[in-house]
């Protein structure tokens, strides 16, 4: 089975990090092709039925860690404000 993914709309990190989570359940692939990551998925047994259950699987874990990596950006600036302030108050404190 092969997903087209454009790489316009997930990043390599994305990608890279869906791929490693379905390891245990796919082996995939992948190349590139213009502006698409192609995944070349396979796995013993996956037929018609299955194939578009995985097809579900890979998608939705794409759409997660894409959420993941937006929030993450979202709220870089106030994790650092928080770490800042939390190893102020260590310093002023230790002294």
């Amino acid at each position: 089975m092969i997903v087209r993914i454009d790489k316009k709309i997930y990043s390599d990190s994305c990608i890279s990090k869906s791929v490693y989570a379905l390891a245990d359940k796919y082996t995939i692939l992948r190349s590139v092709d213009g502006q698409n990551e192609i995944l070349d998925v396979q796995s013993v047994g996956l037929g018609a039925e299955t194939e578009e259950s995985a097809r579900r699987d890979i998608i939705n874990t794409l759409n997660d860690f894409k959420l993941r990596c937006t929030i993450e950006e979202e709220t870089k600036d106030i994790r650092t404000v928080i770490y800042a302030k939390a190893f102020a108050d260590y310093t002023e404190s230790s002294e």
